[in-house]
């Protein structure tokens, strides 16, 4: 078990390091370093996030740094969203001879790819989020749509919601950021707790990752000044890349 607190720990230094949320990382290596199943792994990243975003969350709302209103009306699309996600994934696997954790791995597969695309498009200054999302966009009926992807595949509650954010408020900057931790911890949360319920979660698993993923962030937040940013989002950029090919 001290090789999952190690796993923690890298995850969380990453974190610290980049500010990338951890469903991008964990994910895919409870699946391919653990031989978690897709279904398992996405309930087990969810609950550990829900966990981690709780810390931040207590920080946030100590500083005021929150904005209650655009939590409840992205809460309002993204938790439904995030529910439908769950029970679409059960239901397909109590009511039809689809091989469902296959269909996930290539459905997570092809998400990290795109997510992998993005990220390099980005780096290298061919695409923006104004230029993605054109104006403000509404935030019940993408959250809805974000709530969906997070409840299938555990990942965007932070970085996706945060694109969210920037394309469709004016938000200082402080409060960008506690808005999009305190909305993360709702909705994580939320289908976190359904998956556990339905026999999705290594809750003993989830212990021994915050064990180390914990001391992780923090370290990785002090380092954030001595290691370059570029060069920890090119490795992240290549390992997203090269296990969606591998999933898919």
């Amino acid at each position: 078990m001290l090789t999952v607190a190690f796993t923690g720990f890298v995850v969380g230094l990453l974190v610290g390091l980049t500010g990338m949320g951890g469903g991008l990382l964990m994910t895919p290596l409870l699946i391919l370093l653990y031989g978690f199943s897709p279904t398992m792994a996405v309930g087990t990243d969810l609950i550990y996030a829900a966990v981690t975003k709780a810390v931040g969350s207590f920080q946030h709302f100590r500083q005021k740094t929150v904005d209650w209103g655009i939590v409840r009306r992205l809460a309002a699309g993204s938790i439904p969203g995030g529910i439908l996600g769950v029970l679409v994934i059960q239901g397909l696997k109590r009511f039809t001879s689809l091989k469902i954790d296959e269909m996930l791995g290539h459905f997570l597969g092809l998400t990290f790819i795109a997510v992998a695309v993005f990220m390099l498009f980005k780096m290298i200054g061919k695409t923006s989020l104004q230029s993605v999302v054109m104006g403000k966009i509404p935030l019940g009926p993408v959250g809805f749509l974000g709530g969906l992807l997070v409840g299938l595949t555990s990942v965007g509650s932070g970085t996706l919601f945060m694109a969210i954010l920037l394309s469709s408020t004016s938000l200082a900057a402080a409060k960008l950021v506690g808005t999009d931790v305190v909305h993360a911890f709702f909705l994580t949360l939320t289908a976190g707790a359904l998956h556990a319920s339905l026999g999705h979660v290594d809750l003993a698993f989830v212990t021994w990752l915050l064990m180390g993923s914990i001391p992780g962030i923090l370290v990785g937040g002090r380092l954030t000044l001595k290691v370059p940013d570029r060069v920890l989002r090119v490795g992240i950029i290549i390992v997203l890349f090269v296990t969606g090919i591998k999933m898919v």
